[in-house]
């Protein structure tokens, strides 16, 4: 990832196609639908897909969710645009998602500190 200046991410051509589409948005509202999160990102480029997560038992939303584009360059424009947006009570956080192999990468790096 590279930074073009202060809160402003660009595209970094050594990742590939999922990594650079793929976000993850935390600290939703508890009271924000799957629908409401579709209408906010949509709004910035053409969504692959949308999924709000919940909890298994009771149904609400734990206030994290995915959000996949079609285009890197939309995905990107989401980051820029909604990171830190204040909506009712919550400031949301919207970052690319991290792949399974750096996340992988990153356990095992942990696990070898650990072990040490």
């Amino acid at each position: 990832m590279e930074l073009v200046h202060p809160g402003v991410v660009a595209l970094d051509a050594s990742m590939d196609d999922d990594s650079q589409t793929n976000l993850i948005v935390n600290y939703l509202p508890q009271t924000m639908s799957q629908d409401d999160i579709r209408t906010l990102f949509s709004s910035l480029g053409e969504l692959e897909s949308c999924k709000l997560i919940r909890d298994k038992t009771t149904g609400m939303s734990l206030g994290y969710g995915f959000v996949n584009y079609k285009r890197p360059e939309d995905a990107m424009k989401a980051i820029n645009s909604l990171n830190g947006l204040r909506l009712q009570n919550k400031t949301i956080k919207a970052s690319r998602r991290a792949s399974a192999s750096s996340a992988t990468t990153k356990e095992t790096k942990r696990r070898r500190r650990l072990s040490t």
